[in-house]
């Protein structure tokens, strides 16, 4: 918390007017901006962080408990959220999440003053706060947009893989194929829970139950199940899933998510979350097609391309297509490769990942070259030694 009166403050929001128009309002503090709840996140593990102001794209009572991934990080950070529509029930869920202070919109320099001067008052009422040790996992997100493509055996693959260098309870996957997730059947777990269970439990949700809804694999890796029946897709909203991203960052080091093969809001929220998007294209040319459709509707988000890594799966395949020429189509060069082998539909319909029913081989190699792409720790001499590389402890 300050002590010469000057605060690093926190702006979040998607509306980059909002953003500069209140940090016109902060002269003589030193301010970020973020424009979700994860890029926030990252902020607050960057940089010492004294307040967050949360803007009006959170202050709608359909999406104010997004607010709770700043606390699922750091309990005692102090937030003000700014809304326009300021009812009984938003401000009632507000502070129930932990908001120190709502503000109507238009916000004024006298607003925001104010509010500070209120803030620092009840820190010192108070008295000290408990030390803060930063932890946040790395989100990475396994996307294609054509199915068959080879998404969801990269996902089951990079996840084990992550989860024998990392070390065990230090990976999660996500299954957030919320209609036909398959992660489950590719490494033979039998799910007691799914994010159906995560939904119906959402307003009581915290590291502990949460863990208790994850399914355990052999390799150390936690996994997330998605619903068991489509039907059941439509009870887990992308708030829903947003708050669980915000979870597992702070428990897991590394968080990988098996997408659906479309543009979809929750795929999208995903996306935005996401530190590394491993996009995953078949050589075929319907997969090069529906990869180039989904790059360009995120160009017209002006989502980040830095955080893209293309992986051609089947490279070896009688496709023949020209690899210079698909990266020139996309925009994006090559970083990883798979080649085409029977083992891998041996694998999955055995259960077992590649990476572990046949580690010496080609593909199995190749997979653990997908992992790389990703993993913060030392090269991994020992393919699949569990270990000692670790960011942060538990």
């Amino acid at each position: 918390m300050p002590v010469d009166g000057s605060w690093s403050v926190l702006i979040i929001d998607g509306e980059a007017g909002f953003v500069d128009d209140t940090k016109g309002l902060l002269p003589g503090h030193t301010v970020y901006t973020a424009r979700n709840m994860s890029d926030a996140q990252r902020r607050m593990v960057e940089e010492g962080i004294d307040a967050a102001i949360a803007g009006p794209s959170f202050g709608r009572a359909d999406n104010v408990r997004e607010i709770s991934a700043l606390f699922d990080l750091r309990p005692n950070l102090p937030v003000i959220l700014a809304s326009d529509e300021m009812t009984t029930d938003l401000l009632r869920t507000a502070m129930r999440l932990g908001v120190k202070d709502v503000l109507e919109t238009p916000l004024t320099q006298d607003k925001l003053r104010d509010s500070l001067t209120l803030l620092d008052q009840h820190h010192r009422d108070e008295g000290p706060t408990p030390e803060w040790k930063p932890r946040i996992g790395k989100v990475v997100t396994i996307m294609s947009p054509k199915g068959g493509a080879g998404k969801t055996v990269a996902a089951s693959n990079v996840a084990v893989t992550l989860a024998e260098w990392a070390g065990p309870d230090q990976v999660v996957v996500m299954d957030a194929d919320l209609q036909f997730g398959d992660i489950c059947i590719t490494l033979q777990v039998d799910p007691k829970h799914t994010l159906v269970d995560v939904a119906r439990d959402i307003d009581k949700l915290d590291e502990e139950l949460l863990s208790s809804l994850l399914a355990r694999h052999s390799s150390g890796l936690r996994v997330l199940a998605a619903p068991l029946e489509p039907a059941l897709a439509e009870e887990v909203s992308t708030a829903v899933i947003v708050r669980t991203i915000g979870m597992l960052r702070r428990m897991f080091e590394y968080i990988v998510i098996d997408t659906a093969p479309f543009l979809d809001e929750p795929v999208l929220s995903i996306l935005e979350r996401s530190d590394t998007v491993l996009l995953v294209v078949d050589m075929d040319l319907p997969s090069v097609k529906n990869a180039k459709l989904a790059l360009d509707t995120l160009r017209l988000i002006k989502f980040p391309f830095e955080k893209i890594r293309l992986v051609l799966n089947r490279n070896n395949s009688k496709a023949r297509l020209d690899v210079s020429e698909l990266e020139r189509s996309l925009g994006l060069r090559v970083e990883a490769s798979v080649v085409s082998d029977k083992l891998v539909p041996r694998a999955v319909n055995e259960g077992v990942p590649v990476v572990q029913l046949n580690p010496r081989s080609r593909v199995a190699r190749d997979l653990r070259n997908v992992a790389r792409l990703v993993y913060d720790g030392a090269a991994t001499a020992g393919e699949g030694q569990g270990g000692s590389h670790r960011r942060f402890g538990r």
